[in-house]
Formats: C-alpha cells, sequence, structure tokens
C-alpha cells in the first residue's frame, strides 16, 4: 500500500467516504473545545502533559493546526486500510482502528461536555466513546457494502418475517424442516508470531513518539529563528517582514515533514511478512 494509495483509496467507495468525512470534524471540534477549556480553567483540567506544555507556548496555534490536521488524516488512512484489506477469505484487522476513533471521540464528548458543565462529564464520555468504538468496529469488519438498497432490503424483510410470524399464530401449519448440513469449520488462519507483532508495536510507538514530541520541536525552531521575539519587537500583529516569513517557512515545513514520518513509520509496522498493508 503506497502512501498515495492510503490517502485516497478511502475516496473511491460512497459510504466509505460519508464516513470519512463525518469523522474529519471531530479533530476541529475537539481542538476548539481544549482552547476553551484551557482559557476558562487554565491548565488544570488538562491531563496531556504535552498539550499542556503546547497550549502554555506562544506558539499554541500550531499545535491547534496539528491537532486537526492529524486526525482527519488518521480518519483518512482508517478509511483507506479498510477497503485495501477487506476481504471475505483473509479479513482484516480493524479493531484497534475503531479504538483509536473511539477513544478520540470519548476525548471530545468529554470536552464538550466539561465546558458546559455537566456533572457526569467523564461517564458520558466514556459510553460514547466505547459505543462509538462498537460501531465502527462493526461498520470497518464489514464485507459488502452500504447501500440505500441494502438497508432498505434489511428493514423490508425484518418487516416480512415479523408479518409471516403474526400471520402464522394461532394456525397449526407444521412447516416442513429442512435437513441441516453441519458446515466443516474452516481452519483458523495462523496469528502472527510474537516477535512480529512486537516489531510492529516499536514502530507505531515511534510515530507516537514522533506526534507527542511535535510541540516541542516546533518550540525549538521558533528558538532558532528567533520567532519567539516577534511579539516583543513588532507587537501583538502579526504581518510578514524577514522574521516572520522564515519562521513560517521553518514551522511549515517542519510539520509536513513530521507527518511524513508519522505516515512513514505508520505504513512500515504493517509492511512485515504476514501483514496486512
Amino acid at each position: 500500500m503506497t502512501t498515495r494509495e492510503m490517502l485516497s483509496i478511502w475516496w473511491e467507495e460512497k459510504w466509505v467516504r460519508y464516513l470519512v468525512f463525518s469523522l474529519t470534524p471531530i479533530g476541529l471540534i475537539d481542538a476548539i473545545y481544549t482552547v476553551l477549556l484551557w482559557n476558562s480553567y487554565g491548565a488544570a483540567f488538562e491531563f496531556n502533559p504535552f498539550v499542556r506544555y503546547a497550549l502554555s507556548t506562544d506558539w499554541w496555534f500550531l499545535w491547534f493546526v496539528i491537532d486537526i490536521v492529524s486526525f482527519s488524516l488518521f480518519a483518512m488512512i482508517a478509511g483507506s486500510y479498510y477497503l485495501h484489506t477487506r476481504s471475505r477469505i483473509f479479513g482484516n484487522r480493524t479493531g484497534w482502528l475503531a479504538a483509536l476513533l473511539g477513544f478520540r471521540i470519548g476525548a471530545a464528548a468529554y470536552n464538550i461536555l466539561l465546558f458546559y458543565g455537566f456533572q457526569a462529564a467523564f461517564t458520558a464520555a466514556a459510553i460514547a466513546g466505547i459505543g462509538s468504538a462498537l460501531l465502527l468496529r462493526g461498520l470497518l469488519g464489514k464485507t459488502e457494502d452500504i447501500s440505500k438498497q441494502r438497508i432498505s432490503g434489511y428493514w423490508t424483510g425484518k418487516y416480512d418475517s415479523l408479518r409471516d410470524r403474526l400471520l402464522k399464530r394461532g394456525t397449526k401449519v407444521i412447516e416442513p424442516t429442512a435437513p441441516t448440513h453441519v458446515a466443516t469449520p474452516v481452519e483458523a488462519m495462523q496469528r502472527d508470531s510474537t516477535s512480529l507483532w512486537l516489531k510492529r508495536a516499536a514502530y507505531l510507538s515511534i510515530a507516537a513518539l514522533v506526534f507527542v514530541t511535535t510541540p516541542f520541536f516546533l518550540v525549538m525552531v521558533s528558538d532558532l529563528t528567533g520567532a519567539h521575539t516577534f511579539s516583543e519587537i513588532f507587537g501583538n500583529i502579526v504581518f510578514f517582514n524577514e522574521l516572520s516569513s522564515t519562521a513560517f517557512l521553518a514551522g511549515f515545513s517542519s510539520v509536513v515533514l513530521l507527518v511524513i514520518a508519522m505516515m512513514y513509520f505508520i505504513l512500515k509496522a504493517f509492511s512485515a511478512k504476514e501483514g496486512s498493508w
């Protein structure tokens, strides 16, 4: 699976496209309410030390953009991975994707409920996250595409079955029983070795490490370019000059390189033998 396919296959199927579009705004909502909570309650509510450090600097808007873009890319990767590995024979492993998406939905729900003063914010957010993970696991585990015809046929079949049972109630009609055939169970696919999964976990850990260290790297870039002294020299209004333009180009290039690095290690984690990628 190439990098281009990882970011484009999700567009090929209509219902997966809608699913990705519905997940994309979650990153924006989470980032907005994280900033609102920070401005309202300070650092006391934020449990993530990396987010706390990023929001305490003058370059918090870079974390804001990265938070939105990273979740959008992850939603695209999830949709592309599902379509790329979907098979009636071998299946795919989408449980961890559904769990990560459900966790992020639960975190966004927690920030929203906490901001509006909901008493049982954590419990409600946990229910929302677990429910979303189970729903996404069911959607990403399907071997057939979702369409209006299939949904209509499903409920029509349920209605016809219920109507038949009601019409036959009270009658003594004995329905012929068809002979049952015991299907021979197919031998389960052999699990990956422990070393292979440890290798994949190492690559995913590196990708996660790149993500959580991004704010520190951007702060280092701002120190090298002198961008942290911009407000002291030119005031609070940001405009392009020899200092801000250099800082912007350096910061933008750094974000692109860090996203590429995260995508590379995620791709590398599933490029080993017996992997789905």
